[in-house]
């Protein structure tokens, strides 16, 4: 019986395997194409390093939903960082050292997380752990990752030998491989505390989807009213109550709605501004509205957040 349970809890553990590995591949896509100058054999190395990595370290650890989220997101944080200096710093490195440095840092901290996962388990297991919150501590692995990432911007100024400055980006790339390696277990749990810290703010932010709902609806309707204001405005005024680019035309449905919508937001990108006294003063009015909604709405949330049985009870 304690076997059949052991098996069963195993089967429904890794469950959500499959889904958090194509979550974290379908992150790592965007930020993949992103990151590399073309759609190629790079793109496709760092779609392999995170199928690879994220199934094996799930499937070692598997975890909430939101572990995923926040392993996806170190995946991500490291490619955008890795490939942002390695671009900057080492543009004439050869195209093939950036796959492998890419990957040397994340197989070597998988290196270091497979040996140490039995201790790595047994503490994240602990109940002490579970309550814990991130400390200053727990991330001082990457001050030492900071340093080098540093010096890579020293680089340019020697001005390498093409083949120098491979040996170089693959130099950095080794030692932060040393210092992952080294640091996996650290690493690791901080990971895990993250996923930990994922689930709690998930967890209020579900219970707040019932006034947020009812503030983008507000909010949605003030848009579309003002939007229609504008375009009945527009066509009394034969198109002159607008300027696009600084010329009078009639505004369309869609540019009235976009109009308020920035309005509204007091963004204002300048593209589209009234032209006549008439419309200036019921954007002046949808400003302060959309003001005056921002600071009551989100004062609603709150208070809603941390009582949420004072629900429809007024002041006193």
């Amino acid at each position: 019986m304690a076997q059949n349970n052991e098996e069963l809890g195993k089967r429904i553990s890794h469950d959500g395997w499959f889904s958090g590995v194509l979550f974290s591949a379908t992150v790592m896509l965007l930020v993949s194409v992103g990151v590399t100058e073309e759609f190629g054999w790079l793109t496709l190395v760092v779609l392999g390093a995170v199928l690879s990595a994220a199934g094996t370290f799930l499937w070692m650890f598997p975890g909430s939903r939101f572990f995923v989220l926040s392993f996806a997101n170190s995946l991500a944080l490291y490619a955008t960082a890795f490939f942002f200096l390695s671009i900057a710093n080492f543009p004439n490195a050869h195209s093939w050292v950036f796959g492998i440095g890419y990957l040397l840092p994340i197989y070597f901290f998988l290196i270091g997380v497979w040996r140490h996962r039995e201790a790595i388990l047994e503490m994240s297991e602990r109940e002490e752990f579970k309550q814990a919150t991130l400390s200053g501590r727990g991330v001082l692995w990457i001050v030492p990752i900071i340093f080098l990432s540093g010096l890579t911007f020293a680089v340019p100024e020697v001005e390498l030998h093409r083949n120098w400055e491979s040996a170089v980006l693959l130099g950095f790339a080794a030692v932060i491989a040393v210092f992952a390696l080294l640091d996996s277990r650290q690493i690791c749990l901080f990971l895990l505390d993250t996923g930990l810290l994922f689930d709690q703010l998930f967890a209020r932010v579900g219970r707040l989807s019932r006034p947020a709902f009812a503030f983008f609806t507000l909010y949605s309707f003030i848009v579309i009213v003002f939007a229609m204001i504008y375009r009945i405005m527009g066509r009394l005024s034969g198109g002159n109550s607008f300027l696009f680019e600084g010329e009078p035309a009639a505004i369309s449905f869609s540019e009235s709605l976009y109009f308020s919508l920035i309005t509204m937001s007091t963004v204002g990108y300048g593209d589209i501004t009234p032209a006549s006294e008439a419309v200036r003063a019921i954007t002046a009015v949808e400003i302060m509205l959309g003001i005056l909604l921002i600071l009551f709405g989100f004062a609603e949330i709150i208070r809603y957040a941390r009582d949420p049985d004072a629900e429809g009870k007024s002041d006193k």
